[in-house]
């Protein structure tokens, strides 16, 4: 294809084609458009394939116009990219001197007999050169693990093996029945509720606080005033009182807002824990107390070598971040946080989370999503360019060693993991991405004046 283009640089992320088409190519393409057509049009009074070309046009030429510019638009800006080394990103903006069609559309405006001029608007990967990347001094947290985290992660063990039984004993009610003490902080109450918020002087019930549920005093899981309000309550008691949502309620449209619920205690429990003794601890699969102590020692060291791992990593990147700024591109930034916002909503989803309060609450978060993607998008992009530098790189055996140990990991046969890469290359070079990352932050590592605090 022939074509001209000029380059102008907005900015260090921003680029503008200006492409120019001739008219001869722009009359070629059309004419192979018609000719295709030609092949299968069925216009009564013809038979298939022997419609004249004027005809042709007279019912078609639209539709092929519209497919040509696409083509031609599409085409030339690809070749454009390539021939003039460009790190595109994203959908080009594509403006004609007839349309500004805004973000990746447009609509076609071909002149079969003119030059096809148009404007091509992009993001390109920035150009860095990352300074100060190596001797870089960072603090390690020491791993140390006392005997008081130990005793706490096995209470929370102990506590998790709680049986909630029904609070016995109580007042006898005028029917017959029994009521419970007063519900106080500890305590678990069974509750069917009801409520809604206020707009102006109108009360407006809604469904997400009506229901039954389960509510533990002092948990601090309700907005300040619900659970306050339930203590003292007995077992069929009911009780209708107002709170306001706080200013930082994850759903905005809640906040400082004033709400009513009405509760009925169903049932009062309490928690029932087995002996913290020897046979407990067996019975989890543990030989002995000291065995338990042991293991939950172990258990908390892996976890806070891995914390301290993560948090020198984190600082080490931050640190090299502060010292190379540069601009980096929305496109990649929407992309993360596009993908943050979806690992979010599963975990979300499968802490029971409905699709309406799953929205609710990413959309409160955007902003702060957005800033955690711009980080990792510079960290990546640095480390891509110190990879760069550096030469580092992945082999094949690195690749394939990378699959054995997700094959054993996910207990999953080794040629049935070879097959679902080979049927997604898309998935190895994510792999490779993420290995030369790695790599790259492990170099940095042995770079690093590291002190242990």
């Amino acid at each position: 294809m022939k074509y001209s283009v000029e380059v102008e640089k907005l900015s260090s992320i921003l680029r503008k084609f200006t492409i120019k088409v001739p008219a001869e190519t722009v009359k070629s393409r059309f004419d192979n458009g018609l000719a295709e057509v030609q092949k299968s049009a069925q216009i009564k009074g013809f038979r298939p394939g022997q419609v004249p070309i004027s005809i042709v046009k007279q019912h078609y030429g639209d539709d092929v116009r519209h497919r040509v510019f696409h083509a031609i638009i599409d085409e030339a800006f690809e070749r454009a990219v390539e021939e003039q080394k460009m790190r595109a990103i994203g959908r080009p903006q594509i403006d004609t001197p007839e349309h500004k069609t805004g973000d990746g559309a447009h609509d076609h405006t071909l002149h079969e007999e003119k030059d096809l001029t148009f404007t091509a608007t992009f993001e390109v990967i920035p150009e860095l050169t990352v300074k100060g990347y190596t001797g870089v001094s960072v603090t390690q947290d020491k791993v140390d693990i006392t005997a008081d985290q130990v005793d706490k992660m096995i209470e929370g063990l102990h506590q998790s093996q709680a049986e909630l039984v029904p609070v016995a004993g109580g007042l006898a009610l005028a029917d017959g029945s029994v009521s419970s003490r007063p519900a106080d902080k500890g305590d678990f109450l069974d509750v069917k509720m009801s409520g809604g918020i206020f707009e102006g002087e109108s009360f407006v019930p809604r469904e997400d606080m009506k229901g039954e549920r389960l509510i533990e005093l002092g948990s601090s899981n309700w907005i300040p005033g619900f659970e306050e309000n339930l203590t003292g309550m007995r077992r069929g008691e009911t009780k209708t009182f107002r709170v306001k949502f706080p200013e930082d309620f994850a759903e905005k449209s809640l906040a400082t807002k004033e709400a009513e619920f009405t509760v009925t205690v169903n049932e009062l429990k309490e928690k029932k824990l087995p002996p913290l003794d020897e046979s407990f601890v067996k019975q989890l699969g543990y030989e002995s107390m000291i065995d338990l102590r042991t293991k939950a020692k172990d258990y908390l060291e892996r976890e806070k070598a891995a914390e301290s791992e993560r948090k020198l990593k984190s600082d080490l990147l931050n640190a090299i971040i502060e010292k190379n700024p540069f601009d980096v591109p929305t496109t990649l930034i929407d992309a993360q946080t596009r993908s943050l916002a979806q690992e979010w909503a599963q975990e979300l989803k499968r802490e029971g989370y409905n699709d309406a309060n799953i929205q609710t609450v990413l959309m409160g978060e955007i902003e702060n999503l957005k800033k955690r993607a711009e980080g990792q998008v510079r960290a990546s992009l640095i480390l891509e360019s110190i990879a760069e530098v550096e030469k580092i790189a992945v082999s094949k055996d690195e690749l394939t060693e990378e699959m054995s140990k997700q094959a054993t990991a996910y207990k999953v046969d080794q040629a049935k993991m070879d097959e679902f890469y080979e049927k997604n290359p898309g998935r190895v070079q994510d792999l490779e991405f993420r290995l030369r990352q790695e790599k790259t932050v492990s170099f940095l590592l042995g770079k690093s004046k590291i002190k242990t605090a």
